[in-house]
């Protein structure tokens, strides 16, 4: 059976002729034709959705930004102008429009890159075909010869990347279709001269035409043009900087494209041939200077947080800031020059910073001495020890607090006193008598023991508290030295702290930025009327904490500085380190607030690191060397700021409660004693008959008056008018009997204000007129003379005058007459030393 089998199917096969082997060979053909186009159509579905899918959103295409340079400009000045302080961008560009850029630019682009560009919709086959043919007969893809459209190449330089690969190809054309049935060939031809690279770090026809030629494109040649125009196919390879040759190659086939087709006659052609190139040296775009550049990058960092780095650097936005130009340069002087003259002291860097304590405008910042070596901006970012400038927010938060028991008179500790036990224990040094003393004093010339004892009674979470809310946002620790300025701050905090009091207890946060625009002049953000934090502390606060700071620089720590009696109106408070690494001087007067901070710093580089540390100065106090920096800025600044802005007038300080009165300290009584000696004028006072008015007399009833005339009855009597002058009256002047000077009249004035009060009956008659004889103005006083000074050797722990054995001690340089005489009694011999 089977092999029956066999011999029949070898005689079927024998059968077949040439027709079915033909049958059955298509039949397998177009099977796998079918298979092939299947799967084709799925691989090119799976490019397209690839492709597809890593193009932009139609929105994208119609919202297209070119980007700009951003704009930083100082507040408005008297001219009603804006200063530039910087323009920065990540890529040297310009944007400008289609009708600023000249038509033989125009020309010579679409000449030599793609002269069918007003004909095709996107895609040139006829270039695409002459590209594919020339990269087959090269072996490879030849630079140059990709066939691509001006809106091809706006597509890869806008939206795709310059890598060469089918997908790319793909992505190329389908995004050029698309750009074309979303704008018109004069914004295609727009968009394209403000985005291609033309080398030396230019995108743009106007940032090319600066960088080469020095000048706006509005004003270049048709040889200048036709070389612009040839620079995007080998930018980096042709450009004029790197070789002239080759770029004046390129720019003669670009005027001979453009005579073929019919742009220019021969004639200019050959003329723009001939032309010199004359080039500018190239500047890198990175090395440009800004103007005030600590706050320039202070502003900018803030923008970036807002807004993000793409949209800063290349959105083309305008930037107002409150910065006033006049006021910085004053700031940049007075550090400066005051750096200068502390530099033998040890003095090496130094910050300033101003503050409107109305809107916190920031108006003046100096982040450093030379930006150029160092970039660290000292006014925002350093984080210094305060030392006795922190003593104000011990005090603020005491009177604020607890107005029933302290105010300016009030009485606290300045007394030694140990904290703790055993390594932890905290025992703050400093000078001033043990003892009771009142804050005025306590704060007038800074006494370390009264501030921490106060910081104790009524808690250091009490002093944060208000430091907080005054503006300080640095860390700080629930510990007494925060009392001391133990912690760092920065002069910005500083300065915004200080604003409270000059703008009556409100606060305003420290701004930089008034106004943002975008590259269309959309208003992004507009801080013209910021918002304001009201009554952070009160009223009785604010009035005595301004009295008791404007007796620091009247009598105080501050009141040898030099300039700063010159400047009206000022409060300020001293602040030095007990290692003498930091100096500061923080002061305000209704117009300003400005915080000024010294310290010597030295820099070592080492490979990619560089060393910071901060040595000792010597014989630096804030009073030396920081408030005269800030009395010379604040005379030329606050005039500048009354012009221009509203001050807020400080509120008087309120009438203290008589158990207050009583603690006035003997330094009050005397100051007041010594101002009625400088100034006569204030005691007696010589009037004319004609400019006396009508008398009334009180005297005793049945007493003699010791004036000339009869007896005067206890009956009051109204006084005769006198005749009109013959000239008007002057200003009304307060008139007082003079202070007694000898010993034995003002033991007598003392005895009379011993005796008890007597009833009197007033009376008023008219009096004769008498001869008035007006005395000879005695001479001025001399000035006195200044207290002198030495400088003494004080142990850290008790305060007096240190020894051999003392393991710490501090120079400081005082008046000798408040100078500790005794010796240290804490630090004895051990056994065995000589």
């Amino acid at each position: 059976m089977a092999a029956t089998r066999n011999i029949t199917n070898t005689i079927r096969r024998r059968k077949r002729g040439w027709g079915w082997h033909i049958r059955r060979f298509f039949t397998w053909m177009t099977t796998l034709v079918l298979v092939f186009l299947l799967g084709s159509l799925i691989v090119l579905g799976g490019i397209f959705v690839k492709v597809h899918k890593d193009l932009p959103a139609p929105e994208d295409l119609v919202n297209y930004n070119p980007g700009g340079v951003t704009e930083i400009f100082a507040n408005r000045q008297k001219n009603g102008k804006y200063l530039r302080l910087a323009q920065v961008s990540i890529e040297n560009r310009e944007a400008i429009s289609i009708t600023d850029i000249p038509q033989r630019l125009q020309d010579a682009t679409v000449a030599i890159e793609d002269e069918r560009f007003f004909n095709h919709p996107g895609v040139d086959l006829k270039g695409i075909a002459r590209a594919l043919y020339l990269n087959v007969r090269g072996g490879k893809l030849l630079e140059g010869q990709g066939g691509s459209t001006l809106t091809q190449q706006l597509a890869r330089n806008v939206y795709l990347t310059h890598k060469k690969d089918v997908a790319r190809k793909a992505q190329e054309i389908m995004l050029a279709v698309q750009i074309e049935r979303n704008y018109s060939k004069q914004e295609i031809l727009e968009m394209y001269l403000n985005e291609v690279y033309y080398g030396s770090s230019a995108y743009g026809v106007q940032a090319a035409s600066k960088t080469y030629f020095g000048k706006k494109v509005q004003k270049v040649t048709l040889a200048e043009a036709a070389l612009l125009a040839g620079l995007p196919q080998r930018p980096n390879d042709i450009s004029p900087h790197k070789n002239l040759k080759a770029a004046v190659a390129r720019r003669n086939l670009v005027l001979t494209k453009m005579q073929q087709l019919g742009y220019i006659t021969p004639k200019e052609a050959q003329a723009a041939m001939k032309e010199k190139v004359r080039l500018v040296p190239y500047v890198q775009p990175g090395k440009q200077v800004f103007k005030a550049p600590y706050f320039v990058n202070y502003v900018l960092q803030q923008l970036v947080d807002r807004y993000g780095s793409d949209v800063v650097y290349r959105g083309g936005l305008k930037v107002y800031t409150t910065l006033n130009w006049t006021m910085q340069q004053e700031a940049e002087k007075a550090l400066i020059n005051g750096v200068k003259w502390s530099r033998g002291m040890g003095v090496t860097e130094g910050a300033l910073v101003s503050v409107e304590p109305r809107k916190g405008f920031i108006r003046a910042m100096v982040g450093g001495v030379d930006y150029k070596k160092n970039q660290f901006n000292n006014a925002v970012q350093g984080k210094r020890q305060p030392g006795s400038a922190f003593k104000v927010f011990v005090y603020t938060a005491a009177i604020d607090s607890r107005p029933d028991r302290y105010g300016s008179y009030a009485m606290v500790d300045n007394s030694r006193i140990r904290y703790g036990h055993g390594r932890r224990a905290y025992r703050p040094g400093g000078g001033g008598p043990h003892g009771p003393v009142s804050i005025r004093t306590a704060l007038t010339y800074s006494y370390n023991n009264a501030a921490v004892n106060t910081a104790s009674a009524i808690g250091v979470q009490r002093v944060i508290k208000y430091a907080r809310k005054m503006g300080i946002e640095s860390e700080m620790r629930p510990t007494l030295a925060l009392a001391l300025g133990a912690y760092g701050v920065s002069p910005l905090e500083m300065a915004s702290a200080y604003a409270v009091y000059a703008n009556n207890g409100d606060r305003a946060a420290p701004m930089a930025i008034i106004r943002v625009l975008d590259h269309s002049g959309a208003v992004m953000e507009n801080n013209t009327k910021p918002p304001v934090e009201r009554a952070v502390i009160g009223a009785t606060a604010v009035s005595q904490m301004s009295s008791m700071l404007q007796s620091v620089v009247v009598e105080g720590t501050a009141s040898k500085a030099y300039g700063i009696h010159e400047v009206s109106n000022a409060h300020g408070k001293t602040g030095t380190t007990n290692d003498n690494k930091d100096a500061w001087f923080v002061g305000y007067t209704p117009e300003l607030s400005t915080a000024v901070w010294l310290c010597g710093v030295r820099r070592v580089q080492k490979g990619d690191r560089i060393r910071v540390w901060y040595p000792p100065m010597s014989n630096v106090t804030g009073g030396k060397v920081c408030a005269p920096i800030w009395a010379r800025f604040m005379k030329t600044a606050v005039p500048i700021q009354r012009q221009s802005g509203e001050v807020i007038t400080p509120s008087p300080e309120k009438l203290l409660p008589p158990s207050d009165m009583t603690q006035a300290p003997r330094r009050r009584r005397e100051r007041r004693r010594r101002e009625a000696d400088a100034y006569p004028s204030r005691r007696i006072v010589n009037v004319t008959p004609a400019e006396r008015p009508a008398p009334v007399v009180a005297v005793a009833a049945g007493t003699d008056s010791n004036l000339p005339g009869p007896a005067i009855n206890p009956v009051s009597t109204p006084a005769a008018a006198p005749s009109p002058p013959s000239s008007p009256l002057p200003t009304p002047v307060s008139v007082r009997p003079a202070r007694p000077t000898g010993e034995r009249e003002q033991q007598q004035q003392r005895q009379r204000r011993r005796l008890p009060a007597r009833r009197v009956t007033f009376a008023a008659a008219p009096l004769p007129p008498r001869e008035i004889v007006t005395p000879e103005p005695r001479p001025a006083p001399p000035p006195p003379l200044p207290p002198r000074e030495i400088t003494v050797t004080v142990c850290s722990d008790s305060g007096r005058r240190a020894t051999r054995w003392c393991p710490e001690t501090i120079g400081r340089t005082m008046v000798a007459a408040r100078a500790p005489r005794g010796r240290c009694r804490i630090h004895r011999p051990r056994p065995g030393d000589g």
